[in-house]
């Protein structure tokens, strides 16, 4: 699928209401300077997440966004928070994911677990870590495991470690 479709224009996004994410992903694919990088993926962020909200917008977005960061090397814990999130949310009380676009959205999680993969041993900061580890549980079914890594903060983990 590509950011042309007309599919794009009919789908809701976090809010549950008609959200074009391929405007956003368009622009993201785009950008180079990193203010720009930032801004948009907060824009889809909100947009495609809203209190644990995610909708067919959402799973349309998240092969989209793995593509652009392989093209773009955006290893970003941004970007991965949001694919994360969103097949975190999936499992939740959401819209199903149609089955016409479940091979499509599959191949997302399995370009993101790969990505991940790729860049696990690179130098990055922790946050950027932590996300990366996250996915790699997340895109590999073990949706409670890498929703506690994504979520567990430094004072929940002091607090797991103490003896």
């Amino acid at each position: 699928m590509n950011l042309d479709d007309p599919i794009w224009k009919k789908v809701n996004g976090g809010y549950k209401i008609p959200y074009d994410a391929s405007i956003a992903l368009k622009k993201l694919e785009g950008a180079n300077e990193s203010q720009v990088i930032e801004e948009v993926l907060d824009d889809l962020w909100n947009e495609l997440h809203h209190q644990g909200d995610v909708d067919i917008a959402s799973y349309l977005s998240v092969p989209q966004l793995v593509r652009i960061a392989k093209e773009k090397t955006l290893f970003n814990w941004s970007l991965i928070g949001l694919c994360i999130t969103i097949e975190q949310e999936r499992h939740s009380n959401n819209p199903a994911l149609p089955e016409e676009l479940t091979d499509y959205y599959f191949k997302g999680i399995i370009d993101l677990k790969n990505f991940v993969i790729q860049h696990i041993n690179e130098e990055m900061d922790d946050t950027t870590f932590q996300m990366a580890l996250a996915a790699l549980a997340t895109c590999t079914g073990r949706i409670k495991l890498g929703r506690f890594i994504s979520d567990a903060d430094d004072d929940v983990i002091d607090e797991f470690l103490e003896f």
